[in-house]
């Protein structure tokens, strides 16, 4: 399946107060849950309150994994948020396990809890080179605005590294 979420070449503002204009792109070629199926997701000409958006998203799903579980790979590739000539860019890998509410369906989806690995690395708009490391796996809740737990390291050369920790998996 092709999908295109076209927002026009004038600013359209949304309920959240950003103005949006360009094309989100998603090629899926099965259902969420099904191993094997892959979303990828594209911009075109696509812009958040100005800011020139761009990268590709891809997401497959690898199938249970030895627990059980099934598990992502999420990939974003050729990153960058533009605006004023400057650009901030970034690619990462990270991995999700559902590790929680799989057996519940829509409209029930606020209980599925996710486990999340990987990395991040780019460079911020005074071109200084980052990496991110999630250390312990987040833990992340559908229904949860903010990360439940783990911790991740933000590192900037030679600037001593960031530890964020999110708790203790409480929203």
């Amino acid at each position: 399946k092709y999908l295109i979420v076209d927002f026009g070449t004038e600013n359209c503002q949304g309920v959240n107060g950003k103005y949006r204009r360009g094309k989100i792109l998603a090629n899926i070629t099965g259902r969420y849950r099904n191993a094997g199926t892959v979303f990828t997701i594209t911009l075109d000409n696509f812009y958040v309150n100005d800011y020139s958006v761009q990268g590709t998203k891809t997401v497959t799903n690898n199938g249970r994994n030895s627990d059980g579980n099934l598990n992502y790979t999420i990939v974003v590739s050729n990153a960058s948020i533009t605006k004023d000539s400057q650009t901030r860019t970034w690619e990462s890998t990270r991995y999700r396990e559902w590790i929680e509410g799989e057996d519940t369906k829509w409209p029930t989806i606020y209980d599925d809890v996710y486990s999340i690995t990987g990395s991040a690395s780019g460079t911020t708009v005074n071109s200084k080179d980052y990496t991110m490391t999630i250390t312990s796996a987040l833990n992340v809740q559908v229904g949860c605005k903010w990360v439940r737990g783990g911790t991740l390291d933000i590192e900037f050369g030679l600037l001593p590294t960031i530890t964020v920790d999110y708790g203790d998996n409480t929203c």
